[in-house]
């Protein structure tokens, strides 16, 4: 009998090592395709680089000539990265809605956090009304991007401060729900009293771009993302314990509510800083967690590296498609995701429809 349970043992952790081999195998494959839509991405603009350009560029910058250093570094690289950090920061932003509300369909754009961004957007491009006015030294640019992440921590904050101490996960959705509609009417009111010029700079942010991303506004959100991962990574094991459990993962010593609460707290930085740069993006935060899902599973300690991964992906490719669809013109970020996204998430549900049935 000890031997029939030494080799069940055995086998088990066989199993299990050969598991954490093949995803992190995946991991690797998923970051170098990403590294890939990257360079790609940097390549393909109004004139086309070699990829022999792109890697001296980026490793041996002295062996290009000047033109081409202004070119991948003032240019392309900062609207690259934003990318990068939009695709990173929406996609885990989602993963955690998902995972703390146990809602598969939990993302910024649904939850009313985009939708609030937006109208704290609008209200600095309308009518240069910011939280922040006061301060001199702050440009246009500024005022809208300090304007559109306030309003996206609102959200969050009214939603949990509605909730009240119990915070029912249906209570939550249904109050982002009710919050995204309340802050797209508020964004209707504010279009309808703009001018033609402010109306069409509204319309403009609201369909994203990364264009407007600056190497500040980069290094902002690359430190942000930064929190957010040393934060998310050492609390994987509280995260699959909540996904797994639910509010029954109290039994293994995890504060539910207080990990909720910073989670979802941790989400609306995320979506609100990458927000405020590019505008309304869709779909990143909901396809990204579902294809991480479809390939590593429940467990986060894959799954947010996966996400990540898929996350970058999904927005360089994106960035990619918008750059060649009409040679010459960069077509609007928020345009290509929704584009691209919507099609794939339909297959994706699709195939949860047949799985359940089987």
């Amino acid at each position: 009998m000890a031997s029939f349970v030494t080799q069940t043992r055995a086998g088990q952790a066989e199993r299990y090592s050969a598991s954490v081999g093949r995803r992190t195998l995946l991991l690797v494959l998923l970051i170098a395709l990403a590294f890939a839509a990257l360079i790609a991405d940097i390549m393909v603009g109004s004139g086309t680089l070699s990829l022999s350009e792109v890697l001296n560029g980026l490793f041996r910058p002295d062996e290009v000539s000047a033109s081409t250093r202004v070119i991948i570094w003032q240019l392309r690289m900062p609207m690259t990265l934003m990318a990068v950090l939009t695709g990173m920061g929406l996609a885990l932003a989602g993963l955690l809605m998902q995972t703390v509300l146990n809602n598969p369909l939990a993302e910024p754009l649904t939850l009313g956090v985009s939708s609030a961004a937006g109208f704290g957007a609008s209200l600095a491009l309308a009518f240069n009304a910011s939280v922040l006015s006061a301060l001199p030294f702050l440009n246009q640019s500024l005022l809208v991007a300090t304007n559109a992440f306030f309003f996206s921590l609102l959200t969050v904050g009214l939603i949990l401060m509605l909730a009240g101490r119990r915070m029912g996960l249906q209570t939550i959705t249904l109050l982002g729900i009710a919050l995204h509609f309340v802050f797209s009417a508020l964004l209707g009111l504010v279009q309808y009293l703009a001018s033609a010029d402010q109306l069409q700079s509204m319309v403009f942010w609201q369909m994203g771009s990364l264009m407007r991303a600056s190497w500040t506004q980069i290094q902002l959100c690359a430190a942000v993302m930064v929190v957010a991962l040393v934060l998310v990574f050492t609390r994987t094991w509280a995260l699959t314990a909540l996904r797994s459990f639910g509010d029954e993962a109290a039994v293994f010593g995890l504060n539910v509510r207080r990990l909720r609460i910073l989670m979802l707290a941790l989400a609306a930085v995320l979506a609100g800083a990458v927000t405020s740069v590019v505008g309304i993006i869709g779909f990143v935060g909901l396809v990204a967690p579902h294809v991480a899902r479809m390939l590593v599973g429940e467990d986060q300690r894959f799954m947010v590296g996966v996400t990540l991964a898929c996350g970058v992906i999904f927005m360089t490719l994106a960035s990619l498609a918008s750059k060649l669809i009409i040679p010459g013109v960069a077509l609007p970020i928020g345009m290509m995701t929704s584009l691209i996204g919507l099609p794939f998430f339909i297959v994706l549900i699709m195939r949860d429809q047949r799985l359940s049935v089987r």
